[in-house]
């Protein structure tokens, strides 16, 4: 059976555009999600739990000094509150921890450079099928599924289910990219 190249070509483009693009909507929702990390926990969380570690912390911190400064004694109980619960204080240990190498992949910069680098990754197979070009794309899809692996077991602990799907198929359109390119 002989395999059409053009097909093949324009396939591996596809799968390289829409895991980039399925990249960014991860990248999307997980920086507009960081802040509201704190209703997730406590609609996760048993109903009265949170909320009694809220008004203990907030009785005790306030002391006589309770009318004084209200509203800014709310956050640092609440995030207390996710601490006890486990996932704002994973996030923040291991936003530090997370790093490959002595290096944050969750940095801006890194961010866009994999994004221009699969979109490039795209176009140059799109545009000339040579063997070398499509081992470079290859590699690079090989590169981005370690680590797009490594984001769905990230997300996974975090306790962010729809990321780690989001990352999950992103994960998957990388192999196919391999699996469709051999």
């Amino acid at each position: 059976m002989t395999r059409d190249p053009g097909r093949m070509r324009t396939a591996m483009a596809t799968l390289l555009v829409a895991s980039a693009l399925l990249f960014v909507v991860g990248i999307l929702i997980e920086r507009g999600t960081g802040s509201a990390r704190t209703p997730h926990v406590e609609a996760t969380s048993p109903p009265g739990a949170t909320s009694t570690s809220t008004k203990v912390e907030a009785s005790g911190e306030a002391g006589g000094e309770a009318g004084e400064s209200h509203a800014p004694e709310a956050s640092p109980p609440a995030s207390t509150a996710v601490g006890e619960a486990g996932e704002g204080a994973a996030h923040t240990d291991t936003s530090s921890k997370e790093a490959i190498l002595g290096i944050d992949p969750e940095a801006p910069g890194l961010v866009a450079l994999a994004i221009i680098l699969s979109l490039l990754a795209a176009f140059l197979v799109w545009r000339d099928g040579r063997r070398l070009v499509l081992a470079g794309a290859i590699l690079v899809a090989l590169g981005f599924a370690a680590l797009d692996l490594l984001e769905v077991s990230h997300q996974v602990r975090e306790g962010t289910a729809l990321l780690a799907l989001i990352a999950g198929l992103v994960t998957v359109g990388h192999l196919l990219v391999v699996a469709v390119g051999i």
